[in-house]
């Protein structure tokens, strides 16, 4: 048996796939908008506390990876990664970034910035294909 026939039976038998099919991919639109109702549900009625912050980031960024594993979206093979930074709105501008190696096939990223009268928050969220 030849190494492409014994590589085209494990494909065939053990359903190993490299690659997501069209349904399967992480789409930015589906998943800014379950980001914008996590921020919106939780810091929806809040004014900005700073000792608040932290245990708002991070129920933020929980709610945000749990709703995406939970979405029905198929996206199981995903890792997701949720950055979340939250300030206190005062007219300023602020900026943020990051750098990520990736498969730009198969990965994907989706961001949203929330403002209320007294708190801004920014969102990323980074969907990479496990292998």
């Amino acid at each position: 048996m030849t190494t492409a026939t014994l590589s085209n039976k494990l494909n065939e038998t053990t359903g190993y796939i490299v690659r997501p099919n069209f349904e399967e991919k992480f789409r930015s639109t589906k998943v800014q908008e379950i980001i914008y109702s996590c921020i919106s549900d939780i810091l929806g009625d809040k004014k900005f506390e700073q000792e608040s912050c932290p245990e708002w980031t991070k129920t933020i960024t929980i709610d945000i990876r749990d709703r995406l594993k939970a979405a029905n979206m198929k996206l199981d093979r995903y890792k997701f990664i949720v950055q979340c930074i939250i300030g206190e709105n005062k007219g300023q501008g602020v900026r943020y970034g990051c750098r990520c190696l990736w498969d730009s096939d198969t990965d994907g990223m989706a961001e949203c910035v929330y403002l209320n009268e007294t708190i801004f928050c920014a969102v990323a969220a980074f969907g990479i294909f496990y292998y």
